[in-house]
């Protein structure tokens, strides 16, 4: 049947509705003929049948010829790429068979899918453009995606073409519902072969909480595909511990590793194992983590650790452990960072960190309760570069001034060269969105450079930082071109900023070497106005000559970058030439203005001046015990997530603190905001343990008490950071007496870091952190295409198993079946209804007789009997010369007289106008009439006859004189 209903159940009111509509037909008064009676309610009948029909989504299943077929190409790490390239040359081979009327289209897919063309009638599969992640494999989301993509009409069909080694996702799930859906069939194409000599480390085992001085081993499990020779290596915090010759076994393979730990803290064991002929090196290496508690601890990290000697001293006095580094010793990982439980950094500027342990410093205080200090000095706050960064996000401090301060000001200009790397012009991009983001509003900034049509312009000239918004946006539309010369760009520049009345002046050059170098007159010049010149060389040409003597010259420094990653931290290093305008540099003495825990125990009057401090704004929720004379706050701390943070805008060493050194009370305040900063929380006594896998980070932890029983309907969280920085916070569920689990995705690879807290009443009262490692893509743990998998998605989508190497088994042609459109009438119908309900109204209202019926249908009665011809219609002259013919022969057989008609009858309706002549006539006597000729007498029915004919042409004339 080439009919269906979209709403078929409302084809129910169709019987109740026909019988209501009959019953009101039968039981109605109107007065009417029959035949008009059966006509309406038949009428009536068929629009109630198409109202019913248009509720019911009436369609007409229209036939259509052809069919799309979606190509679903592998691109995961696990395909070989002579695989990738034969599965391109299988998509042209039998796209050249199909039909005219197909179409074909193209998904690849890996970590993700992605439509690398439409279905359309010609295909030529040369290049993939689509980019997608190759570190798992999704094979669900590309068939969601194909099906979603199919066109709306002709069969359908996707190939699959992959090992079928899924990680992500239900690809059976997914191909059942494509084909109950919109019937979708699926091929599929095994591809990937057989792995052979394979070694990797399938997990390492720490237990995960240890006591101080505690011996234990280092489990490591290693897979083997065959017997071979090995070299096992360990690394403790990225120190390499030693290695071990070994004899792998074919299958798995344990060795173990005694440590012992006399240091409390985080620590991470990385394992790696070489072995000879491995052709996937990337599956040889596993991390595994453990926690060894004991006294807290203090990292500091400053620029000049010799300086801050007396700082760290001061801080040993209350049983801390301190660890005193210079910046390259700051932690480069998260989970390097909890084996602190404070960091301290001392006049460390922004761009010396750089933007990711910035990120993973935040995170440490936020989401596992590490306490931060930052202590000041001439490159830190606004002057080190930290506004718009996560140091300034964690600190109780702004770096935006109050406007109603008179600061000076800083001026940069950034020239800006085209760069020949990849991404080269993007790069400079983020750099110039850094600098902006650093400065405040006082300061003043432009962008000069090569627009590539040989001339120099300025992307932006000069000008205050007010409106960041905007030109962030002029920054994000450059593209700079190739620069011939410094000589042309550098005078812009210097012109420029010599009418800028900023304090501080600067330059920045960002490029290659290439330019020509300007006049050494330009450069005294430059000088000669107090402006500053620094220079940036990246893949540098021609040598570092021309970028050196410039920085030289303008009394700035060089810089040479190997890595574009360098840069952002160097740009806003750079920027921070400019932002010394936030500091004072004076004597003041501290004023106290309230009382905190952190301050507690020294008065007022006992704080020695200061002889400098940068300047910032206090957070609304931060509390300022401590002051300077110009109202800038000068210590500060709030609670911040987990953590706590504290702000100190003076220094701690000889420069601004030179009196403090010799006060009796310093080592009470630094040991004071020590022991306030440190993380708070008590370790939650829980067994937790976490596994991986397909995607997905299974957190289970065990809750005992000290008696061995259960606890049971505690209320824990955790906080999972993954290997970007990025967090997610799950509430775990408990499954089973004092069991309790969580599931957070594991997508990257990397360290996975999770703080588990103990809540009641909405605050943690316990924590324990845990960890885990992706060690690896699961594309380098599947040895061989899973076909059982791949035979079980063509049964359930109804389609075949197709071979590589054979395209003459072609998807186009086998199991062709006919397909149709669903074309709704709904909208006729209710036309048709429209015009019925009409026709209704008439039969009902209306009455016409039989000649009026046959004249109005007169014309459809010549359409529908064309061969009779058209009917003669009598012309005017001959009716009217029948008529008169016929009078005269009426009043050829009158034997009488005329009889005059009654006055009454022919009378006027109105007066006629007489002439007066005629008037006057009848108004004289008038003669003696003669007597009329005697006629013979006529019969009784002539005579009536007579008067009737006289009386009416009488009337006829009267009636063509009223027009």
């Amino acid at each position: 049947m080439n009919f269906q209903f979209t709403h078929p159940y409302y084809l129910l009111l169709l019987a109740p509705a026909l019988a209501w509509v009959i019953w009101f037909a039968w039981k109605s008064d109107v007065q009417i003929s029959p035949w008009r009676r059966w006509v309406a309610l038949g009428v009536r009948l068929v629009v109630l049948l198409a109202i019913v029909l248009a509720m019911a989504g009436l369609q007409w299943r229209m036939p259509v010829e052809g069919m799309n077929v979606f190509f679903v190409l592998d691109r995961s790490d696990s395909i070989p790429p002579a695989h990738q390239e034969a599965a391109k040359e299988f998509v042209n081979q039998t796209s050249k068979e199909k039909k005219l009327v197909d179409k074909a289209g193209v998904i690849v897919f890996g970590s993700e899918a992605s439509i690398e063309s439409s279905p359309n009638s010609r295909v030529d599969l040369q290049k993939i453009q689509a980019v997608v992640g190759t570190d798992r494999t999704d094979l669900a989301s590309a068939i969601r995606l194909g099906t979603a993509a199919f066109p709306e009409n002709g069969q359908k069909r996707l190939v699959l073409m992959t090992d079928g080694n899924e990680n992500v996702g239900d690809a059976l799930s997914a191909v059942q519902a494509a084909r109950q859906q919109l019937g979708v069939t699926v091929d599929v194409v095994p591809m990937g072969m057989a792995r052979a000599n394979d070694c990797s480390v399938q997990r390492v085992l720490i237990p995960p909480k240890l006591k101080k001085g505690q011996s234990f081993e280092v489990k490591i499990f290693v897979q083997a595909d065959q017997a071979t020779p090995a070299t096992v290596h360990l690394w403790r915090n990225e120190q390499h511990l030693g290695e071990q010759r070994v004899e792998l076994s074919a299958g798995k393979n344990l060795f173990t590793f005694p440590q012992t730990l006399i240091e409390p803290g985080f620590y991470s064991y990385d394992v790696g194992v070489d072995a000879p002929g491995d052709p996937l090196p990337q599956n040889n290496r596993a991390t595994g983590f453990a926690t060894v508690r004991g006294e807290p601890r203090i990292l500091i990290v400053s620029a000049d650790p010799e300086e801050d000697k007396q700082l760290a001293a001061a801080l040993q006095t209350s049983k801390l452990e301190i660890s005193l580094v210079g910046v390259s010793g700051f932690p480069g990982t998260l989970a390097e960072m909890q084996s602190y439980d404070a960091i301290f950094i001392s006049n460390v500027a922004a761009g010396d960190l750089g933007a990711d342990r910035q990120k993973l410093l935040e995170s440490a205080v936020r989401d596992f309760g590490v306490g931060l200090v930052c202590v000041g000095g001439d490159q830190t706050y606004a002057a080190g570069g930290y506004r718009g960064t996560p140091l300034e996000t964690t600190l109780p401090v702004s770096m935006e001034l109050d406007s109603k301060k008179v600061l000076p000001s800083g001026a940069v200009v950034l020239v800006m060269h085209g760069m020949e790397f990849a991404n080269g012009n993007e790069v400079a991009r983020e750099c110039a969105q850094g600098v902006l983001a650093a400065l405040g509003p006082s300061d003043e900034m432009g962008v000069v450079m090569w627009d590539g049509r040989m001339a120099e312009r300025w992307l932006f000239e000069l000008r205050k930082v007010k409106d960041k918004a905007g030109l962030a946006r002029q920054i994000a539309g450059m593209n700079q071109g190739d620069l011939g010369s410094f000589q042309h760009i550098l005078e812009m520049s210097h012109d420029a900023l010599k009418k800028s009345t900023a304090n501080l002046k600067h330059i920045i050059v960002f490029s290659d070497g290439d330019p020509g170098p300007p006049t050494s007159a330009l450069m005294q010049a430059i000088v000669g106005d107090r402006i500053t010149v620094s220079t940036v060389l990246i893949s540098g040409h021609s040598g570092p000559d021309t970028m050196t003597q410039m920085a030289t010259q303008g009394k700035g420094r060089y810089y040479e970058v190997k890595s574009p990653s360098e840069l952002p931290q160097i740009f806003i290093k750079e920027t921070a030439v400019v932002l010394k305008s936030a500091i004072y540099e004076e004597p003041f003495k501290p004023q106290l203005r309230s009382s905190s825990e952190v301050v507690r125990g020294i008065d007022a009057a006992e704080y020695p001046s200061l002889l400098g401090y940068v300047a910032t704004t206090p957070k609304p929720r931060a509390e300022n015990p401590l002051w300077t004379d110009k109202g800038d706050p000068l210590l500060a701390h709030w609670q911040y997530g987990l953590g706590r943070a504290v702000a100190f805008t003076s220094d701690a060493k000889a420069k601004w603190g030179k009196i403090w050194l010799n006060w009796e009370k310093y080592r009470q305040f630094w040991s004071q905001i020590g022991q306030w900063s440190l993380r708070r929380l008590e370790n939650a006594d829980f067994t937790a343990e976490v596994t991986v896998d397909k995607g997905q980070g299974v957190l289970s932890v065990e809750a005992l008490d000290e008696q061995g029983n259960y606890r049971n309907f505690l209320t824990l969280q955790t906080i999972v950071v993954g290997p970007k920085g990025e967090t997610q916070t799950n509430y775990l569920e408990q499954t089973g007496p004092g069991h309790y689990e969580a599931r957070f995705p594991t997508k990257e690879v990397g360290s996975y870091l999770l703080n588990l807290m103990d809540m009641k009443d909405g605050k943690a009262r316990g924590s324990q952190v845990v960890g885990a490692s992706v060690n690896y893509s699961p594309e380098f743990s599947a040895r061989e295409p899973n076909l059982n998998l791949l035979r079980r998605i063509a049964e359930s989508g109804g389609g075949k198993v197709l071979d590589l190497s054979a395209p003459m088994v072609n998807p186009f042609l086998h199991e062709r079946v006919k397909t149709f459109q669903p074309r709704d009438l709904w909208e006729w119908l209710l036309k048709f209804a429209i015009v019925l309900f009409t026709l209704d109204v008439g039969v009902r209202r209306i009455q016409i007789g039989w000649e009026e019926w046959l004249k109005a249908t007169a014309t459809l009665r010549r359409w529908f009997f064309f061969w009779q011809g058209v009917p003669r219609t009598p012309e005017a002259e001959e009716s009217l010369a029948a008529l008169l013919a016929r009078r005269e022969q009426v009043r050829s057989q009158q034997t009488a007289p005329t009889v005059e008609p009654r006055p009454d009858l022919f009378r006027p309706e109105r007066p006629v106008a007489v002439p007066l002549a005629e008037t006057e006539a009848a108004t004289a006597p008038a003669a003696e009439p003669e007597p009329p000729a005697a006629e013979p007498p006529k019969a009784p029915a002539e005579e009536e006859a007579t008067s009737t004919t006289s009386r009416l042409l009488e009337a006829k004339r009267r009636a063509q004189r009223r027009k």
